[in-house]
Parts: C-alpha cells; sequence; structure tokens
C-alpha cells in the first residue's frame, strides 16, 4: 500500500538534515499521524540514522535480524536475499478503525546518487505497484482547497490522487501529500493521505466494500476513510561496498467492515511485500551498471 500513496518528486542535498528539510517526515514522526478524531499515531524513528561509522551500522543490523538471518545472508548481493517484515497493532488509534503497523527491513546493492534521476525514482517507487487509476493534483486544484506548495519547494513535494482494489476486497480513494528529502548519506520519501481531502467532493478519503456473487461485482457505498502514513528511508551502508539499507514504515486505519475480523490482511501482506522488495532491488542493481 506504501507504494500507491506517492506521487514522485525529486529533491537536492540538503546539508541540514532530514527533519529539517522534510516537514512531513517530522510531522509522522511527532506529533504523528493523525488516524482518526483526535486520535494520532506516532511512525518509528529510523533504524538507521546517518552519520554512523561502519562498525555501527553493522551491529544495527545484526540486532535487527538477531536469530532471523545472518548478517551475510541477510546483506547478499541477490534479488532474492531475504527481508524482513513485522505486522503490528498500532496504539492509539479507533476501535471501529483499529491502526496496523507494517515495518520492512531489507539490503539493496546500487548508487545512491541515482536518486537524483526523477525518472529512476518514478520506476522505484511504481515498481510492484498494484493497479490503481491516479493523478498529480494541478496547482488550481490545491488553491481551491485553500492549498499552496512553498515557493523553491515544487521538486520537493506535490500531491496526488488515486483510486485502487486493495486485496480484491475494499476499493479505496485516497488523495495524498508527498514530500522528499535528502542527504549525502541517505534519502527519505514521506507520504500521508491527507486529512483535508477526507469529505471533498472531487477527491475524497474513502473507502466501499467489494463483494463478488454469481459471477458479478458489486461496490458498495462509499465510507470516510483516515488513511495512511508512510515514510522510506534508503541509507549508503560503509561495509559492504555499494550496499544500501532501506527501511519502509507504514502506519494505516483497516475498518472492521474490511475483513470482517478475518486475517486476510496479515496472510496476504508477507508476499506483496516480497515482490515489492526484489522489484526494488532491480531497480537499483540497474544503478551499479552504469
Amino acid at each position: 500500500m506504501y507504494s500507491l500513496l506517492l506521487t514522485i518528486c525529486v529533491c537536492s542535498a540538503d546539508p541540514s538534515g532530514h527533519e529539517a528539510a522534510n516537514p512531513l517526515y517530522k510531522s509522522l514522526l511527532d506529533p504523528g499521524l493523525e488516524i482518526g478524531q483526535n486520535v494520532r499515531a506516532k511512525l518509528p524513528a529510523p533504524t538507521m540514522p546517518d552519520a554512523l561509522e561502519p562498525a555501527k551500522q553493522t551491529t544495527i543490523i545484526k540486532n535487527l535480524i538477531d536469530r532471523d538471518y545472518s548478517y551475510e545472508e541477510f546483506t547478499r548481493r541477490s534479488v532474492v536475499a531475504p527481508q524482513l517484515i513485522k505486522i503490528r497493532d498500532v496504539t492509539p488509534s479507533d476501535p471501529k478503525a483499529p491502526a496496523r503497523g507494517v515495518d520492512v527491513w531489507f539490503v539493496a546493492y546500487g548508487d545512491l546518487k541515482a536518486a537524483d534521476d526523477e525518472k529512476f525514482l518514478d520506476r522505484l517507487l511504481n515498481s510492484g505497484k498494484s493497479e490503481g487509476k491516479g493523478r498529480g493534483l494541478t496547482k488550481e486544484e490545491l488553491a481551491k482547497r485553500g492549498i499552496t506548495i512553498p515557493p523553491g519547494r515544487e521538486k520537493h513535494e506535490s500531491y496526488g490522487t488515486i483510486e485502487f482494489d486493495f486485496l480484491e476486497k475494499v476499493r479505496i480513494r485516497a488523495t495524498g501529500r508527498a514530500v522528499w528529502s535528502k542527504t549525502a548519506e541517505s534519502i527519505i520519501a514521506a507520504a500521508e493521505v491527507d486529512p483535508r481531502f477526507t469529505r471533498d467532493p472531487e477527491f475524497p478519503n474513502d473507502w466501499r466494500p467489494i463483494t463478488k456473487e454469481g459471477g458479478q461485482v458489486t461496490v458498495g457505498p462509499p465510507q470516510p476513510w483516515s488513511g495512511a502514513g508512510f515514510y522510506l528511508k534508503v541509507t549508503k551502508l560503509g561495509d559492504p561496498a555499494g550496499a544500501l539499507f532501506i527501511e519502509q514504515h507504514i502506519i494505516f486505519a483497516e475498518p472492521t467492515g474490511w475483513f470482517e475480523g478475518t486475517n486476510l490482511f496479515r496472510s496476504k501482506l508477507p508476499p506483496a511485500v516480497q515482490k515489492n522488495v526484489r522489484d526494488m532491488r532491480r531497480e537499483w542493481m540497474k544503478t551499479e551498471q552504469k
């Protein structure tokens, strides 16, 4: 779901750091994502901060994977190397739409400088993307809602809307904000389903149940959705050479009407994440060949 939130933009290096350069990322950490009426949930801080010596980076990875994988296996230069995924319940949240958290970590190989290329970013974050109809919002459409992108931030910040079917059970319409930032050591892409669009007449944040019976597909009436927030961080490792540590953190609201109390999400998500990870690794590997 995380890749569906992003409208791609390009950013230049900013020595002041991500929290100064990326206000959306900063707000997702604190005060947190608005996940219901008067309810906020904080996304976790990055597992791999900037400005660490290679030995410290290695220690962080070993502590993260613990006994799940060996360090050599986890950092193997391969599209099919393992990834680590954790699905968790998040508090606080709305009992009618409990918040879920998904955290993913893996290692890829490539050149971090490739992130300066807008076309590469587009391929990277749309790799493995689910089918859906989406587009960016224009300045005029944003202005109509009292939203402006500050001068000079047009390459860092954007808004987009999308409609897609989630696990063939729910049709979601969502309008979100995405912000990019980059330092010499890492890049961060942050995105959220913008609550200002919850009941927007043109670009609402809502969901509709999908039912299939007798070969016919029926889509139910729309219901407001409190949405999701996400960030992805790609950090250059000192060792192994060419390695990138990639982490993705997302929190989203899962209304009880989505899956009627079944564990469909927990069973269906891991294969989808694995495909997304492998597709992203392939895109990064292409940057090594240049």
